[in-house]
Parts: structure tokens; sequence; C-alpha cells
């Protein structure tokens, strides 16, 4: 009875806390206020580029490559997606996803996209591909086949 009222006592504070808490500033803890107020703003850019040109590819690209400056991973990962949807040809826009994806430890989709950008010719996708992927190696290259 005493837990009922507790909780319902503080409810609205926690749900208080919940609508104004912002995580962003855990993402990428080496930042200073200035840059990450300065990513934000390139964000918000972006975004309103997106708005008004959903098809600008160039925008989710640069829109992905910031996120993954502010270490938000998860963002940055839908974004180089759409890149890839649209151009399957983009080395950079797999090897980005792959940094993205093993920040989730998708570490098999990490290494399948580093084998796909490795194979468009990118040879800094080629050098981690070597350095990391051994474990998935056998398997990724036994699919392409």
């Amino acid at each position: 009875m005493l837990m009922r009222i507790i909780f319902f006592l503080f409810l609205p504070v926690f749900l208080f806390a919940q609508e104004t808490f912002s995580v962003d500033p855990f993402f990428n803890r080496q930042l200073t206020l200035y840059e990450r107020d300065s990513l934000n703003k390139r964000i918000n850019y972006l975004n309103t580029i997106v708005n008004n040109d959903s098809l600008n590819m160039t925008a989710y690209f640069e829109r992905g490559c910031t996120y993954i400056l502010l270490g938000m991973h998860h963002k940055a990962y839908y974004d180089f997606s759409k890149v890839i949807r649209h151009d399957s040809t983009n080395a950079v826009a797999f090897y980005n996803r792959a940094i993205s994806r093993a920040k989730y430890t998708y570490n098999y989709d990490a290494c399948f996209d580093l084998f796909k950008a490795k194979k468009l010719g990118l040879q800094q996708a080629e050098w981690l591909y070597l350095q990391k992927c051994g474990y998935y190696k056998t398997k990724i290259e036994s699919e392409i086949k």
C-alpha cells in the first residue's frame, strides 16, 4: 500500500523527467559544448534540406557523417542505408554503415558491409575487413560466390 502511494506520488515527476531529459550529450562525451552545438546546428540544417528534397542523397550522407561525429550511430545507420538503397555502388556509404553497425555489435552485418565496400574498391574497407573480420570472412565470401 505504501509503495503504491509513493509510486503515484512520484509518477508525475518521473514522467516529466522523461520528457525533458536528453541522452544526446552521452553519445560522444569527448565533444565540447561548442562542438556539440555546431554539429547539432548542422543536423538541423541537413534536416531542412532532407525535408525539402527527400531524394537529396548528399544531405542524407552528410547527416549520417555528422551523426557519427556526435556518436549517434543508430541514426547514422538509417541515413547510410537510405543512400545505399538509392545507390548500391557507394563504397563510402557501405564503409560508414559498417562503422555504425559495429558500434551496435552487429559484427556479421558490419563485416558484410566492409566486404561490399572492399569489393567496390575502397582500400580502407579492405584493410579493416582483413584486420577485424577474420571470424566471418569464410561465411561472407562463400555467400557472395
